[in-house]
């Protein structure tokens, strides 16, 4: 057989599709399957959202945001250990780039929030982008 005898005759094979006997019962089975995957998908992550909320609630209430009462907590500990690391990081960049007079630990840390906060914009534009060259 040829190619020019084959490809027409598969066409003629997979142009019409027979229906199945049981098709409308398939796609009510699926359905209901699909549905009830949803719900189970909501009421994970509802409960998720919730328990990450009270979670964030509860270290939110016990932060110490202006830095004068209780140095010994466990938290900001951490949070002034990771600005330090932050900082020399940063400052090492911006030694290299010439503008190294930046201090991130003065004040109340609106600088780190600020570097921060137009990093996560950067990087959300970045994304938007790309999202929108796929599409």
């Amino acid at each position: 057989m040829s190619v020019d005898e084959y490809d027409p005759m598969i066409e003629r094979l997979f142009a019409k599709t027979t229906p199945l006997p049981d098709e409308a019962l398939f796609a009510a089975e699926v359905a209901v399957r699909m549905e009830k995957r949803s719900r189970w998908r909501a009421l994970a992550l509802t409960s998720a959202g919730v328990i990450g909320g009270v979670f964030a609630v509860r270290e939110g209430m016990r932060f110490n945001f202006d830095g004068a009462g209780n140095d010994a907590t466990t938290v900001s500990q951490s949070v002034r250990a990771v600005a330090i690391t932050a900082q020399g990081a940063t400052q090492n960049g911006l030694d290299g780039l010439g503008i190294g007079s930046i201090d991130l630990m003065s004040g109340s840390g609106m600088l780190a929030f600020w570097i921060v906060a137009g990093a996560l914009f950067a990087l959300l534009a970045a994304g938007a982008v790309k999202l929108s060259q796929d599409v």
